[in-house]
């Protein structure tokens, strides 16, 4: 009851902040559906962009993020492109009329441009020492945060010989997904968000961003992902990234593939829902950590070294999550914790 009453409240508050909007001198820009549907793309990126932008430039004063995310949800329904626009948490599911689908994971992100448009592609061996182990670590957000976090776990792991692969920005590709994840080891630091299929406000999957800019031939070049909705269209302010659901991970990785992994998701809402860590714990992995809710860079940062330190002293991942728990105050005020799937009593390869 007192959360329908919530839901309620917030919906009342959403339709008189955007009369607000639209008597404040805003220009809303009117739209019209083609009479003949399909005789043109929809312009999705330029609608989305339209609706963050007049959003953007309404002050909401100190709760600007929650009221910016509920007025784009209630500016995006009004628009007649979109059948329907689902807001979960931090992110925006739209569907528009000609059945494709964006999530909007950051809406309000700054941009920043790489300064290396090279791919990173960093492959660290060890000589001389009989250890197999293996891991990945996958940064497709070094351009924006750096790979402070990920030269620290790197150092770790070698110090046990790992044999470990580095890859960052853009040279974290949907193609490299699709066959490259078996190891010992999965680290991967970047966003992720929901998807709501049939606009019920309920997540249907967590989904995790690839390094991988979403392209006019995305949908050609990935026509079987992007069918089946293994793959969708992530927004993280005005860059479109192709983003992964768990229906990618349970196609190509079948049961066995993954050799008793730990899956380590250093992002918002990895463990919101089981949906993600059930697809890696189907394909063989022992277990999944993430952040129940949303985190702070620095924190969700400190607290990926903080982990790897104490697993490669022989801590078991319920140690861990026990130990680090929110991992620092604004975390706590966003209710977030370290969490994990699967079998709290694993220890990473030593």
């Amino acid at each position: 009851m007192q959360s329908m009453f919530t839901r309620g409240k917030h919906r009342f508050l959403c339709i008189i902040l955007l009369v607000c909007i639209t008597s404040s001198g805003i220009v809303v820009q009117a739209t019209f559906v083609p009479q003949r549907f399909g005789c043109s793309p929809i312009p999705t990126d330029s609608i989305i962009r339209q609706g963050v932008s007049q959003i953007r430039s309404f002050q909401l004063g100190r709760h600007a993020a929650a009221f910016q995310l509920m007025l784009l949800e209630a500016f995006f329904t009004t628009n007649p492109y979109i059948d329907h626009a689902s807001r979960i948490q931090t992110s925006i599911t739209l569907k528009f009329i000609d059945g494709s689908y964006t999530v909007l994971i950051d809406p309000f992100a700054l941009s920043i441009s790489p300064q290396n448009s090279s791919p990173i592609s960093f492959v660290h061996y060890t000589d001389g020492f009989q250890n197999n182990s293996s891991a990945i670590l996958l940064n497709p957000e070094e351009y924006v945060y750096g790979h402070h976090q990920c030269q620290q776990i790197i150092s770790l792991l070698l110090r046990h010989h790992y044999h470990i692969t580095y890859l960052a920005n853009d040279a974290v590709t949907i193609s490299y997904l699709r066959q490259n994840l078996s190891a010992d080891v999965i680290f991967m630091n970047t966003h992720a968000g929901f998807f709501d299929t049939d606009g019920d406000h309920q997540a249907d999957a967590v989904v995790i961003a690839s390094g991988e800019n979403w392209t006019n031939d995305t949908e050609s070049r990935y026509s079987f992902e992007y069918q089946h909705h293994m793959i969708v269209k992530g927004m993280i302010g005005d860059k479109s990234i192709i983003a992964f659901t768990p229906a990618f991970i349970e196609y190509y990785y079948p049961p066995g593939t993954f050799p008793h992994s730990l899956v380590y998701m250093a992002t918002c809402f990895a463990t919101y829902d089981s949906s993600m860590a059930e697809a890696f714990l189907q394909a063989g992995a022992s277990a999944y950590l993430g952040w129940s809710w949303n985190s702070v860079f620095w924190i969700n940062s400190r607290t990926s070294i903080q982990s790897f330190r104490l697993l490669s002293n022989g801590w078991t991942v319920q140690q861990v999550c026990n130990l680090i728990r929110y991992g620092g105050i604004m975390n706590r005020l966003f209710h977030s914790k370290l969490l994990f799937y699967g079998d709290g009593q694993y220890q990473i390869p030593l």
